[in-house]
């Protein structure tokens, strides 16, 4: 059994306020099966096990934020991640958390909670700091926590009336299943334009693999390895 190195009842405080703030489960998803659980023991952090069990994987926040059994969603962060060159160590990468519009949260076995992608516009988003808490066993604990109830915006927009999509894909196609994203068809990579009469529901896993596919991922800067240390100066000159 992998030792917990923050206390559990933490862990359900953060999963209670949690529930407070955004609601509880959908009632959409799965459990975790103790298959899964085993597979992952030692690879996620004691924490993030925890709610697995608790809560499975399922949406939350009316369908605004999905926390995804990260072996289903593996052909997608593949998709995304080969032959891409990462500013991190070589790891094995999982999905933890995704957005109604299919962007995901990574997990990397060695640097965390580092990489998120953002997969309508193929952007990939990595965050150093979150590799340099990993060393801090109580930290690993407390994100591997923290990124499971942590809401991630879809930010894309219709270009011609700027309204975010998701916001109109909820008002036209209501609240998604849990194997479901909305999604442009054709998709943004290939047209090169947004418009809300684009929308369409999709098959999650599949379409954000296609996405990955079809596009040439932009790197984009990591600011808190850019500008952490000019942050860190003035907080202490404070």
């Amino acid at each position: 059994m992998v030792e917990l190195r923050c206390d559990p009842g933490w862990v359900e405080e953060q999963l209670q306020e949690f529930f407070e703030d955004e609601g509880g489960p959908l009632g959409v998803g799965e459990a975790a099966s103790p298959e899964v659980l085993e597979y992952f023991e030692g690879i996620f952090p004691a924490s993030t096990l925890q709610i697995w069990r608790t809560i499975g994987f399922d949406g939350f926040a009316g369908g605004r934020h999905w926390i995804t059994n990260p072996l289903e969603w593996a052909p997608a962060v593949e998709s995304w991640l080969e032959g891409v060159e990462l500013p991190f160590p070589d790891q094995r990468w999982w999905c933890i958390t995704r957005t109604p519009m299919g962007s995901m949260q990574l997990w990397g076995e060695i640097s965390g909670p580092a990489l998120e992608v953002s997969a309508v516009l193929g952007s990939l988003w990595p965050d150093g700091s979150a590799q340099r808490n990993m060393a801090d066993p109580v930290m690993r604990e407390r994100m591997g926590c923290n990124q499971l109830l942590s809401l991630s915006e879809d930010v894309v927009t219709d270009d011609v009336t700027g309204r975010p999509l998701v916001d109109v894909g909820f008002e036209r196609f209501g609240t998604l299943a849990a194997d479901e994203v909305f999604a442009l068809v054709p998709a943004y990579c290939l047209v090169g334009h947004k418009e809300a009469s684009m929308l369409s529901v999709e098959p999650a896993v599949a379409h954000v693999a296609f996405l990955g596919q079809s596009t040439q991922p932009e790197m984009m800067p990591d600011m808190l390895a850019t500008f952490g240390g000019e942050i860190a100066d003035l907080l202490a000159a404070q």
